[in-house]
């Protein structure tokens, strides 16, 4: 297990280095789901669409998000991105981008640092032939 832990801590230090993003000045370590609490989760729905914001809060203090969207049965081309904002929502940046040809599909698993004030963030996706949709900034 320690040793999983490792390797998951060093593919973060490399996604961070190739351009991932960190949204505080913390450390970001590696953990699997079932290491950290799920603390929050924000959904919206339109057209048989689902876009699904969750927040887990990790072993290290700190909250990670995830987006998840879940299209209705015929949707294809599925895509779901985190939006971080530093303003309260009134302006923001699109992060950890993700798209499949499939109906549903989710940020990875271990991304975006998330620990409240000034920070915002909030799940937004789409599917072929629907509008995006965003939840509730968090």
């Amino acid at each position: 297990m320690q040793k999983m832990k490792t390797l998951g801590r060093a593919v973060v230090a490399l996604a961070l280095a190739a351009g991932g993003v960190m949204a505080t000045g913390g450390t970001a370590n590696a953990y699997a789901t079932w290491d950290c609490k799920h603390r929050v989760q924000k959904t919206k729905s339109a057209k048989g669409d689902q876009v699904i914001l969750n927040i887990y809060r990790c072993p290290d203090g700190h909250d990670y998000a995830r987006g998840i969207i879940s299209g209705a049965r015929n949707a294809r081309n599925a895509r779901v991105w985190l939006d971080d904002s530093i303003d309260g929502g009134r302006t923001w940046k699109a992060r950890q981008y993700t798209k499949t040809s499939s109906r549903s599909t989710q940020t990875p698993q271990r991304n975006l640092l998330f620990d409240g004030s000034p920070h915002k963030v909030r799940a937004c996706g789409d599917t072929s032939g629907h509008r995006p949709i965003c939840t509730v900034w968090y």
